[in-house]
């Protein structure tokens, strides 16, 4: 903890941002890390010292974790065999599309499912006995009328995405529950960041509460013409960080 402390003091706190030659999401983050001498990467561990870093904003992320399956997965175990459909057609059964944007569909926004609330586009997510992470679609709690043009075998009650509990808890439990995480914040006018604080490692059984709690959420951004999933999982406000902050 000394030593990130240290180095937040030494190379970031109250320096002046300079993101200009860096046009791309996520700009500030990187600037960050390339000042707390974290390289980008995709490794499933924390950034520094076993503690992972986070800047500080209304919704934080946890990570974007592809599920173990989805209804257009080539191979299932889960998912019936029967329910069979393109990425593509996923993303027109289950998202909708965006008249800005030539009508391309994404599974994004106001279809994504929240925990135990049907949609109006008739999906769910859940929390199965075995702590997967389910998202289910109802054929009759649809309440959409594009929905008489689908397959026989969307007429039911399917699961159409899961995420076993060994593939999160893995995620989770190594990121956040080795010696916890910390937050950089931002002043006012988002120049610099000004303080630095930390919190306590928390577990997976803690993110599975947090998700039936309604602090965290699914917040999908998967997107027609794009291959990567943007499944994501964010916190819904501050709150479920701010009960491990020392």
């Amino acid at each position: 903890m000394k030593d990130i402390l240290k180095l937040f003091n030494k190379n970031v706190k109250h320096q002046k941002i300079n993101i200009l030659s860096r046009p791309y999401f996520g700009k500030i983050g990187h600037w960050l890390e390339d000042k707390m001498g974290i390289k980008h990467n995709s490794k499933n561990e924390p950034d520094i010292n076993g503690y992972e870093m986070k800047k500080f904003s209304k919704k934080i992320t946890f990570g974007d974790f592809s599920a173990s399956e989805y209804a257009f997965s080539k191979i299932k175990q889960y998912i019936p065999q029967e329910i069979i459909m393109t990425r593509n057609n996923f993303l027109s059964f289950f998202g909708h599309s965006n008249p800005l944007k030539n009508n391309r569909f994404s599974w994004s926004g106001s279809c994504v499912p929240k925990y135990n609330i049907w949609n109006e586009y008739g999906q769910i997510l859940l929390i199965d006995e075995n702590n997967n992470i389910c998202i289910y679609y109802s054929f009759i709690k649809d309440q959409r009328s594009i929905k008489n043009t689908f397959p026989e075998f969307l007429k039911k009650d399917v699961l159409i995405a899961i995420w076993k509990n060994e593939k999160i808890k893995k995620h989770i439990n190594k990121k956040f529950n080795v010696n916890g995480f910390f937050f950089c914040k931002l002043d006012k006018k988002k120049e610099s960041f000004e303080s630095i604080h930390f919190g306590k490692p928390f577990t997976f059984e803690t993110f599975l509460k947090g998700i039936k709690n309604n602090q965290i959420i699914f917040d999908s951004g998967m997107v027609e013409g794009n291959n990567r999933n943007y499944s994501k999982f964010r916190s819904k406000n501050q709150s479920f960080w701010n009960q491990f902050l020392y």
